[in-house]
C-alpha cells in the first residue's frame, strides 16, 4: 500500500514536471510572465521572457513604484540595467536609473543618464524634465532647474509639487518676490498645501513681510499635523517608506523653526 501511494506521488510529480516543460517550450513568454507575477521568481521569469517591458516591470517593482514591491535600489538598478540591454529605448529604462542616482546623491551620473533620457525620447515622457530640474537644482544649477521645472509646468499646469519646486529654486537664486507668486499660484491650485505654504511663508520672511509670513507658517502648521506618513510617501514616491516618519518630523521642526522667527 505505501509502494503505491509513492508511486502515485511520483507519477503526479513527474506529471507535474511534463506540464510546466511543454508550457515553457510551446508558451515560454506567458508562461515567463506568470512565473513573475505568480512567485515573484525575477530571474526566471527573464530567463523565459527576454522582454525589456518586463525587466522594466521587474525595476519598477524593486524601486516600490506602484508603492505594492519592495524598496531596494541595487535590484530596482539590475532589472532597469537588463531592460536597456534587451532594448536600449525602452521608455523609461534611463529615466529610472537617473532617480536612483539622484536618490545616491550622485548627481553627475544622474544628469548623464537623465539626458540620455531625454536625447532618445525627447518630449514623449515629460516627466523626465522634472526628474531634471530636481538634479540640476540639488547639484547647483539653479537657471538649467528653472528652465526645466517650467517645460514640465508647460505641459501639466496644476501639478502643485513642480510648482513648489520652482519656487523652492527662485528661493535659491534669491528671487524671493518670484518665490512668493510661484507658491501663491501652487496654493490657488491646492490651497492647504503645507509644503506651499511653507515656501510662501520663507519667501515672505525673506522679504520682511513678518506678519504675512506668520500667517502662511501657521496654517503650514495645522496642515502639516494632518499628514499620515502614506501622505508623505506618495509625495516622495521614490524614496525609501522607512523615511516616511523622520521626514515628516523634519517637516514639523522646520516649520516650528520658522514660526519663532515671526513671533
Amino acid at each position: 500500500m505505501k509502494n503505491l501511494t509513492k508511486n502515485k506521488t511520483l507519477l503526479l510529480g513527474v506529471s507535474v514536471i511534463l506540464v510546466l516543460a511543454i508550457l515553457v517550450i510551446l508558451w515560454p513568454k506567458p508562461t515567463g510572465t506568470f512565473v513573475w507575477n505568480k512567485f515573484k521568481f525575477a530571474d526566471t521569469a527573464l530567463f523565459l521572457n527576454r522582454d525589456s517591458r518586463l525587466a522594466l516591470e521587474i525595476g519598477n517593482y524593486y524601486f516600490n513604484v506602484y508603492q505594492n514591491g519592495e524598496y531596494d535600489l541595487a535590484k530596482a538598478k539590475i532589472y532597469f540595467e537588463q531592460a536597456l540591454e534587451i532594448d536600449p529605448n525602452t521608455p523609461d529604462g534611463w529615466h529610472q536609473l537617473a532617480r536612483i542616482d539622484f536618490l545616491k546623491g550622485d548627481f553627475t551620473e544622474a544628469l548623464k543618464k537623465i539626458n540620455k533620457q531625454i536625447e532618445i525620447h525627447g518630449d514623449s515622457f515629460m516627466a523626465s524634465f522634472y526628474i531634471r530640474g530636481l538634479i540640476s537644482g540639488y547639484a547647483g544649477d539653479y537657471d538649467q532647474a528653472k528652465k526645466d521645472f517650467k517645460k514640465f509646468l508647460s505641459w501639466d499646469h496644476n501639478n502643485w509639487a513642480a510648482l513648489n519646486d520652482l519656487a523652492w529654486i527662485y528661493f535659491k537664486k534669491g528671487d524671493y518676490k518670484n518665490a512668493e507668486n510661484t507658491a501663491k499660484i501652487g496654493l490657488e491650485i491646492a490651497p492647504q498645501n503645507p509644503w506651499l505654504l511653507t515656501a510662501l511663508g520663507a519667501a515672505l520672511l525673506n522679504q520682511n513681510k513678518k506678519e504675512e509670513a506668520q500667517k502662511a507658517f501657521i496654517q503650514a502648521k495645522s496642515n502639516v499635523d494632518l499628514l499620515t506618513e502614506m501622505d508623505w510617501h506618495k509625495s516622495y514616491p521614490g524614496n525609501n517608506p522607512n523615511s516616511a516618519q523622520k521626514g515628516l518630523e523634519s517637516m514639523k521642526e522646520t516649520i516650528i523653526y520658522n514660526l519663532s522667527l515671526v513671533q
